[in-house]
């Protein structure tokens, strides 16, 4: 099947720095449903691209990223505007999880950091379009450029590579459902059968091991 013609699968990185601890992740706690059903695991907040990530409507609300750039990035397979899309998704994925939209207001594009209420975030997980119409009731742009690709893995029991983006956020930023770890003491910890980790999940946190701080981190994998 082409790859226009279903969602990308997308993950979200969000790192922070912490004085005690260092490099931090953000990872999602497993609801109780997914536990009883055996899948417990610790994973990055995810979700999937649809057509009103990259309908022409939604991308005229983005700032920073070139459709041209998105696709060098992920690949020739894909439109300039679905690569851009994948972006778009995983800047929803941002604010469903933690209810932080980066973007930039005004005509000299001012950025901005706008926190989001539960209530109001949870109606923006439907789609691309509702997400859109957000930016338009706010007259915000989605500021794309403050994602970074990262790097995708393909689980062994599937046939569909996840997509990761890289986000620094603010140190204070809390999301429901979720628990800020260092990748090296995460790592421990499933060693050790305190926790449980997918394949994706476990891959990435093999990465950021390497890393210190969200400087070096970004440094690294920020597009040229």
């Amino acid at each position: 099947m082409p790859t226009d013609e279903r969602g990308a699968r997308v993950g979200l990185v969000a790192v922070r720095d912490s004085p005690r601890f260092g490099l931090q992740v953000l990872l999602s706690r497993p609801s109780a449903a997914a536990v009883r059903a055996g899948s417990g695991n610790l994973s990055f907040p995810a979700g999937c691209s649809d057509s009103g990530d990259h309908a022409p409507a939604t991308l005229r609300r983005c700032h920073g990223l070139g459709a041209a750039t998105a696709r060098r990035l992920l690949g020739s397979e894909m439109t300039p505007a679905y690569a851009m899309g994948c972006w778009v998704a995983a800047a929803r994925v941002l604010l469903v999880a933690t209810g932080l939209c980066f973007a930039v207001e005004g005509e000299n594009r001012a950025p901005v950091q706008r926190r989001v209420p539960p209530r109001e975030r949870q109606a923006l997980s439907g789609g691309g379009a509702e997400f859109a119409e957000f930016l338009t009731r706010q007259q915000l742009h989605c500021d794309l450029d403050r994602l970074s690709f990262f790097t995708q893995w393909i689980a062994p029991d599937s046939e569909d590579a996840t997509k990761f983006f890289l986000v620094k956020v603010p140190d204070d930023l809390r999301g429901a459902g979720s628990v800020w770890h260092a990748p090296d003491k995460a790592l421990l910890l499933w060693r050790d059968g305190a926790l449980t980790l997918d394949f994706a999940t476990f891959a990435c946190l093999r990465i950021l091991t390497d890393f210190s701080s969200c400087s070096s981190l970004l440094s690294e994998y920020r597009a040229p």
